[in-house]
């Protein structure tokens, strides 16, 4: 380097050289700044994606951590080759890690830096002099455009010192050696799917951003936005202008069109950014459709090149290729085509349908047929693949179609009408379903073909399912003729209707074989929806038989697919939900049950249906208990009263359910002392579940409370002396405790022993924990105090120690007595002490020694504080019911 080579560096901003700070709203990410942490001893770091995925946000939270050791660089579009090599030695001078000596402090730029050997040399051999490394931040790397900088960088790397670790951010893969690096071992890389946020993440972005955005729309909002941190964002400040995501979800917020246009469409050519709208109507598009819509014929290798790793503006995957738009843009770019262009969104939508028509893919030819307008493609459409099209489980493409054609078009054909029919009961809507069936019988064809027929009588056998009862329902199923089924593609859901009078006669393992096998043949033949209700079913006799873990399996697999499909509201999803609820609560995981029970209501709806409210109500019992385990004792007691009252008598939910519901609500009565509401429940219980061994076992409950233990031992040996068996698997654990309980009263410590030990076998093959977890402190006190000596109960007894530990709940206040709830419901009315004590015939004194004991055991010093407070804890009645909330 010569002297006429050297020139004093370019003014640099000192914002350019300078970590950035971080935003009101930051939501740091752990799992990334230690996957950062753990990378950076290699010897570079490429942060690649799109606008708008946090990636300065990211590195400067990162960089923050490491002051000292970091020189930061924002690169910009006006940045030329010497501009940029300044700012790169303004932020190593400013960076504390590099002595005051070392020789890139007081380095001239020559006039090519990139170029210059020398030069890059010295800032080669400065860094490696360091005692520690030095991380080299250059944020916004796709500014860079001078060939120059990127030469110059190329040659650091290469001789790559040992003091030098490279950050590029970029939202393109920069010219830099990459492959070699990734060869070598020696690059970290952090992408798009990486940088998405998380539903958790997303929650606390949502909740520092104010209201507008409830807790259960923001799985909803990951899906949409893709776990994009912009469009998280942007979908906040839309709710917090419009109250709501209404606008968001539908395409019509202004600013988010604004941002998708400048950030994401701006840098891409003109044909990108066509053959982007184009392809917007298509939620996915298959390898051959984009040159169809485009009329493009270089239209998937503008598809591969769009979906490059670091700027991924199209997401593809599989062989042959698929490709998708990410979920907010196709929205976006969607709505904007037809606003502008309503005459090509249907010729592209009449395009597709052609396309998808052509290769054998009724669901989207059905989907964008409709959307094309052409009711003539839909009816032929429906005609030829109803049915497959509502086994595969396609329910919300195929009620759009019926819709477009309108009531007249579609009653008219009875193969149509009884496929409206099946979709309104997976609705939970007998009366439409009815009203779909009339016109199918007025409509019905002297010759009905094999299928019509089946599915007639599937129609039948469902809605006696959903709206008549267990008796009705298994009458329906004897009449469905499984021999014509055979020979249609209904054969597998008219296996499914009759397996019901198997295990009405309790001939499960038969029922469960015989499930399996519809399963397995209905996932080879695409029957979705089939494959699912086999699934449901499945669970709900694992649970029945006490195999809550396969309970629990199954019923996950099942809410997978419902995510999947988005079913909005569907009986299917909510009989899941309960399954899920309960699983919950037998591992004790109260909290999780709440969530589950809450997400019941929102897929019922105000279904009308038998089947819809019974789900509702034993939701709200599950919710109930899992939130007096919570420490909401009061108003989770007075949640599962006001179910089980709805409920009311008769035989219109099963024996099971019913046990549910007596011995959770008889339970938690107990415990808080509620001596007249347990009376209830086991009253209500007792006609229907007669004979059970749940009666006896509240029964024994109800001993021990007054404490007579000898009674309640005596009455739990009369649960194997008599023929009482239990309806539900995990109450004989509940028995064992109890014995527990009267074994150590009694002083009995052998006896206490056996049936601990009995209680620990039964609970560990289903993982129940909800006994234990929440037993009382007796309970508890024995069980630590026999560990070391549990054997194979061990490992079992230690989790539930530990879980019972993390719950940190309070404990239950000490229980009003009748006299004083009694009190307590008069004194909301302004009746003086003397009044009170008039109705409730006892003296003034009496009324006032209960007026003391309830102050007391409320922790309040007047009686507007005593009304207030039982108002708050659920003690007394309001007119503000909480079903859905």
């Amino acid at each position: 380097m010569t002297d006429h080579d050297i020139s004093p560096r370019r003014r640099v901003p000192r914002t350019k050289v300078t970590i950035p700070d971080p935003p009101e709203d930051l939501v740091s990410r752990p799992r990334l700044l230690t996957t950062l942490d753990d990378g950076a001893e290699q010897a570079m770091v490429f942060v690649g994606a799109p606008a708008g995925y946090g990636k300065t946000v990211l590195l400067a939270d990162w960089a923050s951590r490491r002051r000292g050791a970091v020189a930061w660089v924002s690169a910009d579009a006006e940045d030329d080759d010497r501009l940029f090599w300044s700012a790169v030695l303004a932020a190593f001078s400013g960076c504390a890690g590099i002595p005051a000596e070392n020789p890139v402090r007081s380095l001239a730029v020559p006039a090519e830096p990139g170029a210059d050997l020398a030069f890059l040399a010295t800032i080669a051999d400065g860094v490696e002099a360091l005692p520690e490394p030095v991380l080299l931040v250059v944020d916004g790397a796709q500014e860079i455009t001078d060939p120059g900088t990127w030469r110059g960088l190329q040659t650091l790397l290469r001789h790559q010192p040992s003091g030098l670790r490279l950050v590029i951010s970029s939202r393109r893969e920069p010219p830099l050696p990459l492959v070699r690096a990734r060869v070598a071992g020696r690059l970290l890389e952090v992408g798009v799917n990486r940088l998405r946020f998380s539903p958790e993440e997303a929650g606390t972005l949502v909740g520092t951003t104010g209201p507008g955005i409830p807790s259960h729309q923001v799985d909803l909002l990951v899906a949409r936005t893709g776990g994009w941190p912009a469009g998280l964002r942007l979908a906040a400040a839309s709710a917090a202008r419009h109250g709501n995501l209404a606008d968001f979800f539908a395409g019509r917020d202004r600013a988010v069109l604004d941002y998708l246009t400048d950030e994401v469409l701006a840098p891409l050519t003109v044909p990108q950014r066509d053959l982007l709208r184009a392809i917007s109507i298509c939620d996915e598009v298959p390898a051959g459709l984009a040159a169809a819509l485009s009329d493009r014929p270089d239209a998937e290798a503008m598809l591969r090149e769009l979906g490059e790793p670091a700027g991924q503006v199209v997401h593809s995957g599989g062989t042959p290729a698929r490709h998708r738009l990410p979920p907010l843009l196709r929205t976006y770019l969607r709505a904007e085509l037809l606003r502008r262009a309503p005459e090509r969104t249907r010729s592209l939508h009449a395009a597709a349908a052609r396309w998808f028509a052509e290769h054998d893919l009724p669901a989207p030819a059905l989907l964008h047929s409709v959307r094309s307008g052409n009711t003539t493609r839909v009816g032929e459409l429906l005609r030829r693949h109803a049915v497959a099209l509502y086994l595969g489980g396609e329910h919300n493409v195929l009620r759009l179609a019926l819709a477009v054609l309108g009531d007249r078009r579609s009653v008219s054909s009875p193969l149509l009408a009884l496929v409206s029919a099946a979709l309104q009961l997976e609705r939970g809507e007998p009366s439409s379903a009815e009203s779909q069936l009339s016109c199918a019988d007025v409509a019905w064809p002297a010759e009905p073909t094999a299928e019509l027929t089946v599915l007639r009588q599937l129609v039948r056998s469902r809605l006696a399912q959903v709206d008549r009862g267990p008796a009705q329902a298994a009458r329906a199923a004897e009449q469905i003729d499984g021999q014509l089924a055979a020979d249609t593609e209904l054969g597998g859901l008219a296996t499914l209707h009759r397996i019901g009078t198997l295990t009405a006669r309790r001939d499960r393992g038969s029922a469960r074989e015989a499930l399996a096998r519809v399963a397995d043949a209905a996932e080879s033949a695409n029957h979705h929806f089939l494959a699912t209700q086999c699934l449901v079913t499945l669970s709900g006799l694992a649970g029945s038989d006490g195999d809550y873990r396969v309970m629990d399996t199954l019923a996950r697999r099942v809410q997978a697919r419902h995510a999947a499909h988005d079913p909005h509201r569907s009986l299917e999803g909510a009989q899941v939900s309960v399954q899920l609820a309960f699983g919950a609560l037998l591992r004790g995981d109260a909290a999780e049950c709440v969530e589950h029970a809450k997400q019941i209501a929102r897929m019922l709806g105000d279904a009308p249906a038998r089947a819809a409210r019974n789900l509702g109500l034993l939701a709200e019992t599950l919710r109930g208990a899992a939130e007096f385990e919570l420490g909401g004792w009061h108003s989770g007691l007075r949640r599962m009263r006001r179910a089980r009252t709805r409920l009311g008598t008769g035989r219109s939910f099963s024996t099971e359910h019913a046990a549910w519901c007596a011995m959770l609500e008889h339970r938690a009565a107990l415990r808080l002392g509620a001596a007249d509401q347990a009376r209830e429940t086991f009253r209500w219980a007792q006609p229907i579940i007669a004979g059970s061994g749940e009666l006896l076992l509240m029964r024994a409950r109800t001993q021990l409370r007054l404490g007579r233990q000898g009674a309640a031992s005596s009455v739990l040996r009369s649960l194997s002396e008599e023929d009482a068996p239990m309806l539900l698997p995990w109450a004989g654990i509940e028995a064992s405790l109890i014995g527990v309980r009267a074994a150590l009263a009694a002083g009995a410590r052998e006896r206490a022993v056996r049936s601990l030990d009995d209680a620990l076998r039964t609970a560990e093959p289903g993982d129940v924990r909800y006994p234990f977890v929440f037993a009382p402190s007796d309970v508890i006190t024995f069980l630590t105090a026999r560990l070391g000596k549990l054997g194979a109960g061990e490992r079992f007894a230690c989790q539930v120690l530990a879980q019972r530990r993390e719950l940190r709940t309070p404990p239950l206040p000490a229980p009003l007595t009748e006299r004083e709830r009694n009190v307590l419901r008069l004194l909301p009315t302004q009746r003086s002490i003397d009044e009170i004590a008039e109705d409730l015939t006892v003296s003034p004194n009496t009324v006032k020694t209960h007026v003391r004991g309830i102050y007391a055991k409320l922790d309040v010093r007047s009686r507007r504080d005593a009304v207030a407070t039982a108002l708050r804890r659920g003690l007394l009645d309001t007119e503000v019911g909480d079903f859905t909330g």
